[in-house]
């Protein structure tokens, strides 16, 4: 009788532990419902193609590996078009309609942010993978995480310190996108060079997203003096910019923002990338000589085949390694799966990294320490090298996570 009741016991606090968990939307005893989004259309593409298929490989292992305590991963991942009206749309229906537990955002700054108040309403964790736009970062949010990239005021750190102390610039122009992303990179490093290094921005001239003609803007340029011009937008745009720099006799080197420290660059640049300078967010860039990196491309290529010549790229590399960190907090917070749990988890990451392929990712119960280690890189002979150069001022974004 007595074993009989202590069973009877058990099984019950099994289901009440099972219902629990259970509780959560998204989550069931075998599946753990995560929305992506991203921009696998637009401008932007190359940013959420690469999230997305980076983020979906690194699934596909997990699930293959057993999952994580007994359920495995399915991913609903919707298109924002690099647009913050589509990103609200589809972080809506993946919530609203397609009940997902959690939120993986593989977009830009200017899709993300138009997402944040919602999230934070609706009470959801998004793991920010790519943008580095203040509004993930400050006002402090329990729901909000960044991992593989940095935020803003940190490139702004190295950025000053790399031009002003590596480059020994005492005029600088930039060249900035208006949206979200580009404009805070310029803004961070105008601030920067200003305050700590007392350096001149002798030009500032923005651009739209898709521009074909850069020629007044390189004209202010050319005419400020400049000893080195940084330039922060997506690749196309950078890679028409400086063709038609040298065109008109610019010949002040580029260095340019971290997403464009990737192969697209380069082959969209050619010849006139070469020289150029930018920080890398992870160790190694596709196609570097190191053998785990090489271990790792040649099973990306063998899941994806067919895509074009640039892939894999930097951001398939940090969305597969994010998702990798967001399966270590999903272990840490144990069978009872839910939003507060999952919280908890992720603040319990300490230099995480399932292999080099990316830095290690670190968070605190202030979150949005994430990454804050980046290689500088220049062109040579076509390819992103390693340049050498650390630096040495101490960090004060880690001030704030102390």
């Amino acid at each position: 009788m007595i074993k009989k009741l202590v069973g009877l016991a058990v099984s019950c606090a099994a289901a009440v532990l099972f219902a629990n968990s259970a509780s959560a939307q998204g989550v069931t005893k075998d599946e753990i419902l995560i929305g992506g989004f991203g921009p696998i259309t637009g401008p932007a593409a190359y940013i959420g193609l690469g999230g997305r298929d980076g983020l979906a490989m690194a699934i596909k292992e997990i699930n293959a590996a057993g999952g994580v305590n007994g359920r495995k991963f399915r991913l609903i991942f919707e298109d924002d078009g690099h647009s913050p009206t589509r990103a609200l749309g589809a972080v809506k229906k993946l919530i609203d309609q397609d009940k997902v537990f959690m939120i993986f955002c593989a977009a830009g700054s200017n899709a993300t942010v138009g997402t944040i108040d919602y999230i934070k309403a609706q009470q959801r964790v998004m793991y920010v993978s790519f943008a580095s736009a203040p509004a993930v970062t400050f006002p402090f949010s329990s729901y909000l995480f960044r991992g593989a990239t940095t935020e803003v005021p940190r490139y702004g750190e190295l950025y000053s310190e790399f031009i002003a102390d590596g480059l020994k610039a005492k005029k600088v122009a930039i060249m900035n996108g208006r949206e979200e992303y580009p404009k805070n990179e310029g803004n961070a490093l105008a601030t920067a060079l200003k305050d700590v290094y007392k350096v001149n921005v002798a030009a500032r001239a923005e651009f739209n997203i898709g521009d074909k003609d850069f020629t007044p803007q390189l004209l202010a340029v050319k005419n400020s003096g400049a000893e080195v011009v940084a330039f922060f937008g997506n690749p196309a745009e950078a890679a028409i910019a400086m063709r038609q720099a040298r065109e008109l006799g610019l010949k002040q080197k580029f260095f340019v923002g971290a997403t464009m420290v990737d192969k697209s660059f380069t082959l969209a640049a050619k010849e006139n990338a070469e020289g150029a300078t930018g920080f890398s967010l992870i160790p190694f860039l596709p196609g570097t000589p190191n053998p785990t990196l090489q271990a790792w491309e040649a099973k990306w290529k063998k899941e994806y085949p067919n895509l074009p010549v640039g892939r894999p790229n930097v951001f398939d590399v940090m969305a597969y390694t994010d998702m990798y960190v967001l399966a270590e907090a999903m272990k840490k917070a144990g069978p009872e799966l839910n939003t507060k749990s999952l919280i908890a988890g992720l603040e319990q990451i300490k230099d995480f990294a399932s292999s080099p392929l990316a830095a290690p990712i670190t968070f605190t119960n202030k979150h949005h320490i994430g990454n804050l280690t980046l290689t500088v890189m220049e062109v040579k002979g076509g390819n992103w090298q390693p340049v050498g150069w650390k630096p040495s001022r101490p960090s004060e974004i880690l001030k704030r996570y102390e």
